[in-house]
């Protein structure tokens, strides 16, 4: 019983040792102002993860997720600047949703039509992205956003930051339509066994599109909330973020084998993230180690995966 506990509880358990070590080596670790700090940080990673959390539940992966938050903030930035009407700004956010989602559909179609392996296909639509970009930038930044948008990013409601009050949405509503939808069912069905899912009448290719448009928004929105806390776009953005999002989800115990892990454990594996960057940094420890540790993270929840799924 109490090895199934640990077992179950392994990652939340990982959480509060490394937060214990951290507390003792840096007396700054635990004060309110660097906790909030910590799920500040946290907050971006989990909406990013989310949508790569459902993608990886299928089976499946999306390597595009920083190059589309990079293209579409960019292309939502020419219309968020200060002195422009409010109806500019919505219509700005509107075109980066948008686009997002339709990056995202055209991956899941490319996917399901093509068939082509999802791995080829994001990381094809990476480069894309990308190169779509730094054109449309031609090396400029942009900044200068209005107050109302960039509220959304640096603002706070009853002392939360909106970075974590909408993180804490898109991760409430990933779970609804996980354990509540037929959506849902048909993702974990998909990712535990898919001729079997094929047979029980489950649409495949509606649900792989629907679950990449949906990592398309996700990222999207999270590329909004990015920039308004910077009062910045530029092409460069989000080039770590794919690798982040796949170390949170594993971290949390997302198989890339499909069908396993939820988004809240995904939560828990974007705070070990952020709790590990942070710490380094308080440390002064060099960041580039920390691609180095987050790196490492991916291996060591690989290998705690199928040490687990060879328990079961």
């Amino acid at each position: 019983m109490f090895l199934a506990l640990v077992t179950k509880y392994s990652r939340v358990i990982a959480l509060l040792v490394i937060c214990i070590i951290l507390a003792v080596l840096s007396p700054n670790f635990l004060t309110a102002n660097n906790l909030m700090n910590v799920l500040r940080q946290a907050a971006l990673i989990t909406i990013i993860a989310t949508g790569m959390t459902m993608t990886m539940l299928i089976a499946g992966i999306d390597l595009s997720v920083g190059s589309v938050l990079a293209l579409t903030s960019c292309l939502a930035s020419d219309f968020l600047r200060a002195g422009l009407p409010l109806t500019s700004t919505i219509l700005g956010i509107c075109i980066a949703l948008g686009v997002g989602a339709l990056f995202g559909a055209l991956n899941g179609l490319a996917i399901t039509y093509l068939r082509l392996p999802d791995f080829l296909v994001t990381f094809g639509m990476m480069q894309a992205a990308r190169g779509i970009a730094f054109l449309y930038m031609h090396g400029s930044i942009i900044n200068g956003f209005r107050d109302e948008f960039v509220f959304l990013g640096a603002g706070k409601v009853l002392g939360l930051p909106m970075p974590i009050l909408a993180a804490t949405g898109v991760v409430l509503v990933t779970v609804f339509l996980l354990n509540h939808t037929n959506f849902g069912r048909a993702v974990y069905g998909i990712g535990a066994k898919r001729s079997a899912a094929i047979y029980s009448g489950l649409s495949v290719p509606r649900t792989t599109i629907l679950v990449y448009t949906f990592s398309g928004f996700i990222v999207s929105l999270a590329g909004l909330l990015y920039i308004a806390r910077l009062d910045a776009a530029e092409a460069q953005i989000g080039e770590a973020f794919a690798l982040q999002a796949i170390a949170a989800a594993m971290i949390g115990g997302i198989s890339f084998d499909g069908g396993v892990g939820t988004p809240l454990g995904t939560v828990v594996g974007a705070l070990v993230l952020a709790v590990l960057a942070n710490g380094m940094n308080l440390l002064n420890i060099s960041s580039l180690w920390q691609v180095a540790v987050t790196g490492a993270a991916i291996v060591i929840a690989v290998i705690l995966d199928r040490w687990l799924s060879s328990k079961a």
